[in-house]
């Protein structure tokens, strides 16, 4: 088989299309000819801009369900007269779009509970479901090998340009921080029941300024829920952090990490970012599987209580947004990680 025009699918949230980007230097040593695209959610391509792998990054409006909108979006990806589609997202939506692209290969996950016409219409060949406790990674590299791909080692990738580049240099140097000199701790993640606590939050920084002398930056996204996380945690300090809330978009945020001496948070796109960065990580894991989602690659920590209701993927304990398998580690636990992962780093 030979393939010049390709085009993968991913339309969940950022850290899921971060973890998508292993396939593409697979495609790429496969079909080194190719063109290969990706389409996601709109506001979500900076996970993907700047790659140089990708020909092109597309996005589709969520919003906008007007049939106008819809027809012009079907037409722009028949014009592009793909030859290979492979889709990651394994709904509804995703198979449609992969329809529509009339390419003659289209690869998609077997999956019983899915309707009849993603077997017999949306896609031609269809790759086994992988075992329930593969990392994501690796599920995604599966889709490729279905197409007799054997894809080598390849971890998550994240790239920005040179404006960025001078951007976090610029304001490193305003806020007094050296590379690898300061811990990068990102607390809120998208779901609240993947949060820990603002008081452990509090007492790791006052331990980790105060006893460690080391600077800490917290970051979040401009969301309120997110600003409002930090803002708990900041009412709780008595020696403040740097606080970068909702002031950096994903290519400084990203770039910012990769400068980093340690990256603090749970599981949630910012924490993938750390491991396509290299920068060594301690992540707090509740009720989502570390199996699936824990920080690509070696040299990270992941803190779990290990109950026996673990992982639920629950909205926390009994639907209260709060996880009791998150809230139950403990501040002397995290730093005992930090300060494992601070003695690797120096």
């Amino acid at each position: 088989m030979t393939f010049n025009r390709i085009l993968i699918i991913q339309l969940k949230h950022l850290g899921d299309i971060l973890l998508t980007t292993p396939v593409l230097p697979a495609l790429k040593e496969a079909w080194p000819q190719a063109a290969i695209s990706a389409l996601t959610p709109r506001g979500m391509e900076p996970m993907l801009t700047e790659h140089p792998l990708l020909t092109e990054v597309l996005s589709m409006d969520r919003a906008d369900r007007s049939p106008f909108h819809f027809l012009k979006f079907a037409a722009q990806l028949r014009q592009r007269r793909f030859d290979l589609v492979l889709e990651f997202s394994g709904g509804d939506r995703g198979a449609f779009y992969t329809r529509l692209t009339g390419a003659g290969t289209r690869v998609g996950f077997q999956d019983p509970r899915r309707p009849a016409w993603h077997r017999f219409c949306a896609f031609t060949l269809l790759a086994p479901q992988p075992p329930l406790r593969w990392h994501t990674v690796e599920k995604h590299l599966a889709l490729v090998r279905s197409l007799g791909v054997e894809p080598k080692n390849h971890g998550p990738a994240f790239f920005w340009n040179r404006q960025t580049d001078q951007e976090v240099r610029d304001l490193m140097e305003r806020l007094g921080l050296a590379p690898r000199k300061f811990i990068l701790l990102h607390p809120p993640a998208r779901w609240l029941f993947k949060c820990w606590t603002p008081e452990g939050y509090a007492q790791v920084i006052e331990t980790l300024q105060g006893d460690y002398k080391v600077p800490v930056v917290i970051t979040a996204a401009p969301q309120s829920q997110e600003i409002d996380f930090v803002d708990n945690i900041m009412r709780l300090v008595r020696t403040l952090p740097v606080n970068l809330a909702g002031r950096l978009s994903l290519k400084t945020l990203g770039a910012l990490i990769a400068q980093a001496r340690l990256f603090l948070g749970v599981d949630s796109a910012p924490m993938h970012l750390a491991a396509a960065v290299g920068t060594p990580a301690v992540v707090l894991f509740g009720p989502s599987g570390p199996f699936n989602w824990r920080p690509w690659g070696e040299g990270h920590i992941v803190l779990t209580k290990d109950f026996d209701c673990q992982p639920c993927g629950r909205d926390g304990c009994e639907g209260s947004k709060i996880s009791r398998c998150l809230t139950a580690i403990t501040p002397a636990e995290v730093l005992a990680a930090v300060d494992r992962q601070l003695q690797v780093c120096i």
